[in-house]
């Protein structure tokens, strides 16, 4: 992959061959663990909150729109702030060492929540049920979570921008997509059908690693010198100023918006996930199935991977993010005949299986490239307060798309008179905003295309530092 002797340079970081192959190892070795941990909660949190009686529109405002209001206020301070942190640690490691005993704490507590939840039905005076404490201690530890997470997962991603080198961004993409894969094929085939029957060692487990894993990443990832922060803008430091300057710089330009508005109608459409899986439930699949499909999907997806990170540093990611977002919409539209189609559980096995197939290959295109994409098109010295204005506006519409999406579920079981059938109106919502969040990705692609055409090393990220610029 490289020549002998060869050096990349990374601001003052200089990195040999032997070098950035440790350096992608510390990196992806805290990829694996804290992969799997993003992928628990998803995936078991839901059965959790169903199996506890749950409605559709409190385990969609508890997965979706509550974090979304945790996002909205967090990711903006904590991503601005290491943006302009700077200690002998780095302007990233200092919240990730913070961060990961809480997360872990979180987790255990999570694994402990039924003895947690009887505990306040004794301390309640009986005023509580049994699973109403369950639930309620259920979300708060969610939200927590949620909030210890942007101290940890976003500087973790941020980290990649202060240490890879660009001319190799497209390959530690690939090797990190691969290793997130590796942890979701571990997750759905040796965990997730044992998600319901020993939930407490599942998240117990899980903790302990985490804590492990992501403190050795912190200690062996080392970042480099960063030049002073830059001034907090024409109104001072004062409170005001800051949060004016935010949001001129953020949102000062067309281009900006686009992206922005790609990534929220995405977090849209993911509104629909939770219920994606209880759709499979209820067309007749088990969590054994369920986790097997996402497996050798997962595990299918690895050769895509490899092949899409060879190649990726050449191409033009934009343009092939753009087409791949809107064939990703229309695979998505194949669930749609489990809509207008009563099947065998054998033949839903067999389209389910077809289509996640399909599904993950392009995924995994879009993947490889999503890194790259925002080292692309984000001013880099400011690129957390921008991948925090992108969480911002994922956060505020995901809050609506939460309480939106489980009341739209809930409509569809009244209409159906209590039927699990509702489930299947699940991917019209998918569809429709992942179709949206194409049109706005195609808008970006286009705007990179008047700027520069296809030479991506040429384009230039708008200046929104005056208040003028901006069309």
């Amino acid at each position: 992959m490289t020549k002998s002797g060869r050096l990349y340079h990374l601001g003052t970081l200089t990195y040999t061959s032997p070098g950035l192959v440790l350096l992608f190892s510390w990196l992806l070795w805290g990829a694996f663990f804290t992969n799997i941990v993003e992928v628990v909660i998803p995936n078991v949190i839901p059965l959790k909150l169903k199996s506890l009686g749950a409605s559709a529109m409190l385990i969609s405002i508890f997965m979706t729109s509550l974090p979304g209001v945790i996002r909205l206020v967090w990711n903006p301070v904590i991503s601005t702030w290491s943006d302009r942190t700077r200690s002998r640690w780095g302007r990233r490691i200092p919240f990730l060492l913070g961060g990961t005993p809480v997360m872990a704490l979180i987790l255990v507590a999570i694994g402990l929540s039924d003895p947690l939840g009887h505990l306040m039905v004794r301390l309640s005076g009986g005023a509580l049920t049994a699973a109403g404490g369950s639930i309620g201690v259920v979300v708060v530890l969610l939200l927590l979570f949620t909030m210890c997470n942007s101290f940890v997962w976003d500087p973790y991603w941020m980290l990649f921008n202060d240490t890879v080198p660009r001319e190799v961004m497209g390959r530690f993409s690939m090797m990190f997509r691969i290793v997130s894969t590796v942890a979701v094929v571990a997750f759905n085939f040796l965990i997730f059908p044992f998600a319901e029957t020993h939930y407490r060692e599942v998240f117990i487990g899980f903790g302990v690693f985490f804590a492990i894993a992501n403190t050795l990443m912190c200690l062996n990832v080392k970042e480099g010198e960063y030049p002073p922060p830059p001034p907090p803008g024409p109104a001072g430091g004062s409170w005001i100023g800051k949060v004016k300057g935010y949001f001129r710089e953020s949102f000062g330009h067309r281009f900006y918006w686009d992206i922005c508005l790609g990534a929220a109608f995405t977090q849209v459409g993911n509104a629909a996930t939770p219920f994606v899986l209880l759709m499979n439930r209820s067309l007749g699949l088990d969590l054994k199935q369920i986790g097997w499909i996402a497996g050798y999907g997962a595990l299918i997806s690895l050769p895509v991977f490899f092949i899409a990170g060879l190649f990726i540093d050449r191409m033009n990611v934009v343009k092939v993010f753009a087409v791949l977002r809107g064939v990703q919409t229309v695979i998505s539209a194949g669930f749609l005949v489990f809509l207008f189609v009563d099947m065998p559980v054998r033949q839903v096995l067999v389209v389910s299986v077809v289509l996640n197939l399909l599904l993950l290959g392009v995924t995994a295109v879009m993947l490889v490239a999503q890194v790259p994409i925002n080292m692309r098109l984000l001013p880099r010295e400011r690129f957390g307060q921008f991948m925090s204005a992108i969480s911002m506006l994922v956060g505020f519409t995901g809050i609506a798309a939460g309480i939106l999406m489980g009341g739209f579920l809930d409509v569809m079981r009244w209409c159906h008179h209590g039927s699990e059938f509702a489930y299947r109106y699940a991917p019209v919502w998918l569809v429709l905003f992942y179709g949206l969040a194409s049109y706005f990705q195609y808008r970006v692609y286009r705007y990179v295309r008047e700027k520069c055409g296809d030479n991506l090393d040429a384009f230039v990220p708008p200046d929104t530092s005056k208040p003028e610029v901006g069309e």
